[in-house]
């Protein structure tokens, strides 16, 4: 299967260099094939909630990949209630890199965009993406909906996409002050964007609606906290890629029923999983879920499982259905990953204790400089406290830049010792 899939990325990239329009078909029609077994033929050792957020996911890319003249291309962290109510699909950045890596394709965009400029250094979800827009394969969308929030990249990204199609940008900028006069300027903004969103699709946004959003987005957030002490009492059988789907469930996705039904699903999932066993690791940072070594260790194993990763819970934060732009704004201004590193480390240690976690993963992924500088500050901060920790050089969406090898290597030192140690 492994070796069809290289074929198929190869020829989605070979192609896409004279014909756009033709390897973006043959890129829908592949996501829609898999889309068919997602459904008709789950992998029956995900538990219910893990096989329907990978259909949510596919259905997610294929829709604005379909329909991009009803798709806004945005950052993870951008609140999307707004652009539900609207009728716009979120066409999130860093899936449709991620997407485009799990066919195997993502090779020919980043070489794309490195020969159109693009520093080799650049992070590489962002400078996939690129690659895709300027061999044409991305479609292009409506417009842009962006924010500021722990990414450098989005700065230069979104712009630049902004000038290459020729279409509109919202920018929400966050500053990095946790405080009231923070979240009143980004909840104006949103206020704002809600103008913007009403001007670009000729529509009124109803205030209900978006508040019946917003109640949908409490509900879901309140079930992904009640999930925690869960995920620390039971043994949650799965893979990797299932925690990466996650993210767009905890962020793009709420506001809608599907978000919210799969974290009701995962609630009753964790509820019936076994007792614990194996190593309970917190994992910071995105997952390199291609990564075969990563994949062995933990993807339907009684020997380790990852418990959660920081992006899954950076931004639960309190939701009041009557006043959504607040609410929204606090989900960007509180997120965990604002406001300086020892707010991100200070919520690492909090879950690490809160889900008696063996050990620390902080993943350094490819030219994202927040993790990277921050890296050596985890590693002594969380080790004082007592949580083993480390730190794994790599790529999550660019298999070029990280060795199979030294991650085996490292990956597998670092749990054997874990096990010298004995359970939390």
């Amino acid at each position: 299967m492994s070796d069809i899939i290289e074929q198929f990325g190869a020829r989605i990239g070979h192609e896409s260099v004279e014909h756009p329009a033709q390897s973006r078909r043959l890129l829908l029609a592949g996501l829609r094939a898999f889309g068919l077994k997602l459904r008709y033929r789950p992998d029956p050792r995900l538990p219910e909630s893990r096989q329907e957020i990978a259909v949510l996911l596919n259905r997610a890319v294929v829709s604005t990949l379909a329909h991009p003249e009803t798709a806004a291309l945005t950052s993870v962290f951008l609140p999307c209630e707004q652009l539900h109510v609207m009728g716009i699909r979120p066409m999130c950045a860093e899936l449709f890199s991620a997407f485009l890596n799990g066919c195997c394709a993502e090779r020919s965009f980043a070489e794309a965009a490195e020969s159109a400029g693009i520093a080799e250094t650049y992070c590489s979800y962002h400078k996939i993406l690129l690659g895709s827009a300027f061999t044409g394969l991305m479609p292009k969308p409506r417009f842009i909906v962006n924010t500021s929030l722990v990414c450098d990249a989005n700065n230069l990204t979104f712009r630049t996409l902004s000038e290459l199609y020729g279409i509109e940008q919202f920018y929400v900028d966050v500053p990095p002050r946790r405080d009231e006069a923070s979240l009143s300027y980004v909840a104006d903004q949103l206020w704002e964007l809600t103008g913007f969103l009403e001007d670009q699709t000729g529509k009124k946004l109803e205030e209900e609606k978006l508040r019946q959003a917003m109640v949908l987005s409490k509900a879901a957030i309140d079930n992904f906290r009640s999930a925690i002490p869960l995920r620390r009492d039971h043994f949650f059988p799965g893979d990797i890629t299932s925690e990466m789907y996650e993210i767009y469930a905890t962020h793009n996705a709420l506001g809608t029923k599907a978000a919210e039904h799969y974290s009701s699903q995962l609630l009753s999932d964790l509820a019936a999983a076994p007792a614990p066993r194996g190593l309970r690791i917190l994992w910071l940072h995105t997952i390199p879920n291609w990564q075969a070594p990563v994949r062995d260790a933990f993807n339907f194993t009684d020997r380790a499982q990852i418990i959660t990763c920081d992006m899954n819970f950076e931004s639960l934060v309190d939701i009041d259905p009557d006043k959504p732009y607040e609410s929204m704004a606090r989900r960007l201004v509180g997120s965990t990953f604002n406001g300086g590193g020892e707010t991100r480390i200070a919520a690492a240690l909090d879950m690490a204790k809160a889900v008696r976690a063996d050990g620390i993963v902080c993943f350094c992924h490819w030219g994202c400089k927040q993790t990277m500088g921050l890296s050596a500050r985890f590693k002594q901060e969380l080790e004082a406290d007592g949580f083993p920790t480390l730190i794994l050089s790599g790529d999550g969406c660019d298999r070029a830049n990280s060795s199979d090898g030294q991650v085996a290597t490292r990956l597998n030192a670092f749990l054997e010792m874990l096990e010298g140690r004995g359970h939390a």
